[in-house]
Parts: C-alpha cells; sequence; structure tokens
C-alpha cells in the first residue's frame, strides 16, 4: 500500500501518511535528541494525519513526534497541543515536573526501591512518562494567507456535544484511513497503544485520536480526542475525553480480571471503561474562518 493517502472534498485536503517502525538505533538517536526517558519500542516515526481548508487557512496535524512530546514535561511540550495543567484533576503534589495526567507505578515499584541510604545509587532525572500515555489532543493552527507563519487557533469553550445521531447514521464512506502511531509493552507491564483514525461522509468528517493504556494490576487509562466537522459550518469541534480506572475498582465491581478476554495482548482492555470512569473531558470549538 501506498504510504500516503490523499482525499479532497468539500474544501477541505486529508492526508495520512503510515510509516513502517523504526529500528532500535533510529528510536535511540530520538530518545537523546528530544530528551526522553522512553521511546515505545514499536514507533512509527513520521506518521500522521493532516486536514488542511485551503481557503481559510485552517490546519490539523495529528502526528507521533507531536504525541510523544506531550509526553515530556522537561522541556515542556507546546503548550497548545495538550489541556492546561490546571484544567485537569490531577494530583497538586505532584507539580510541574510529573506526567499531565498523574505519575504511575508498576505493581513491582515498590519491591525495586533500594532500601537504605546508599550514597552509591543515584536516583534517575526522569524528563518524560515512562508509560508512553500522552495527553496530545494535537496541533490546531492557521496559515495567514499573506504567507506568514502559521499560529495556534484559539479554542472557544463549549457545551456542544457530538451529534451521535449523525455519527451512526450508515450514510457512505467517502474516504477513511487509520495511521498507526505506536504500541509498547511496558517491559512486560503491560501495554501503551497509539493511533488515529479518519472517516470523511457526505455531509462531515470525523476523526478519534486515541491513546489507550493498561499497567497491569494498576489502572487502565483511555486518553481519546474527537474532531467533528459538518460542511459548511465555520467551526471543527473537538472533545477530548480522559477516562481511568483501576483495577482494584474492577475487581470491587465483581470482574474476574484473570482470562478476561477485554484483557489480553491483543486488547488493552479499555472496552470495560463507561461514562462513571471519565476524569476530565473538555470540549472546544475550533474556529475555521
Amino acid at each position: 500500500p501506498e504510504p500516503i493517502s490523499r482525499h479532497e472534498g468539500h474544501g477541505w485536503t486529508f492526508e495520512a501518511e503510515s510509516e513502517p517502525l523504526w529500528p532500535s538505533n533510529r528510536i535511540d538517536d530520538l530518545c537523546a535528541e528530544e530528551g526522553l526517558c522512553k521511546v515505545p519500542d514499536m514507533y512509527c516515526g513520521n506518521a500522521a494525519l493532516r486536514i488542511r481548508h485551503p481557503e481559510t487557512g485552517f490546519n490539523l496535524t495529528l502526528d507521533t513526534l507531536g504525541m510523544l512530546r506531550s509526553c515530556r514535561w522537561k522541556p515542556p511540550p507546546k503548550p497548545s497541543n495538550q489541556p492546561l495543567r490546571e484544567t485537569l484533576p490531577t494530583r497538586e503534589s505532584e507539580g510541574e515536573e510529573a506526567p499531565l495526567l498523574g505519575s504511575v507505578k508498576c505493581q513491582f515499584a515498590a519491591k525495586w526501591k533500594p532500601k537504605g541510604d546508599n550514597p552509591d545509587v543515584k536516583e534517575l532525572e526522569v524528563s518524560s512518562d515512562w508509560t508512553c500515555c500522552s495527553p496530545y489532543w494535537g496541533d490546531a493552527s492557521m496559515t495567514p494567507k499573506d504567507g506568514e507563519e502559521s499560529v495556534p487557533v484559539v479554542p472557544e469553550v463549549t457545551q456542544d456535544e457530538l451529534p451521535m445521531d449523525e455519527l451512526r447514521r450508515r450514510d457512505e464512506i467517502h474516504w477513511h484511513n487509520e495511521v498507526f502511531f505506536w504500541e509498547d509493552e511496558l517491559d512486560d507491564n503491560g501495554v501503551c497503544r497509539a493511533s488515529v483514525r479518519v472517516r470523511v461522509m457526505p455531509t462531515f468528517w470525523f476523526v478519534l485520536l486515541q491513546c489507550e493504556l493498561r499497567v497491569d494490576n494498576v489502572l487502565i487509562r483511555d486518553v481519546s480526542t474527537r474532531f467533528f466537522h459538518s460542511f459548511g459550518s465555520d467551526h471543527v469541534l473537538r472533545e477530548w475525553t480522559w477516562r481511568e480506572v483501576p483495577f482494584q475498582a474492577l475487581k470491587e465491581k465483581g470482574l474476574q480480571i484473570a482470562g478476561n478476554p477485554a484483557i489480553s495482548q491483543m486488547s488493552v482492555g479499555t472496552i470495560l471503561l463507561g461514562e462513571g470512569d471519565v476524569k476530565q473531558r473538555l470540549r472546544h470549538h475550533l474556529p475555521v474562518k
């Protein structure tokens, strides 16, 4: 298949770029260049979905590197590419130098911690999230017609919800694509998976950017950003949702963990999350004008 798939319609251009997995030496180089503690083992560098509206200069870019940079806090990622820390119910004790969605430890963390004070044991400086779970919601920008540099779109808070009836209609699909970003098994402590899907319908386009995480016997987390645009309207609706549930809460509900097909090598387990597990949901209009 072609690495780049393109589509045009209703004044919009769509470009999905799928890339092969990077070899370990490229991953190591990226880790050093970007100041990351971790890059996913199965990483498709340069993979991206790009959506443009040439008439207004609106651009939406969802790419692997942008998503990976949002796993890092030192140096911080582009502020407009993710929610502001103050809009999220994260642990205040962690401060700015911690994952935006809160730190997660694996089930063996307590056993691995060295006992006592050993002057020969130095704690490594941590600058990114070892789980590779990203709060990234994409890069929305406007390119002025005079050729000046692009500037971030200024989002407008809204209470508008996704039009689920319209999304469920079985209309003809004009174009669709799925771009795989990464997967990592967290050194056999779970799995993190990131991808983006797009479909263009007769009256709208829709995108789902998803980062799924399972840390075995600790938690399951889903960070999903949905974009919806009705052709002819003056905005794109962006809905960012963070859902999370500890394994202990699943057990207290009577859910059988061992042997559960929803928790496997193929399935991260986010199918088990419901509305009661929403930690935060943020909706914005991204102006297209």
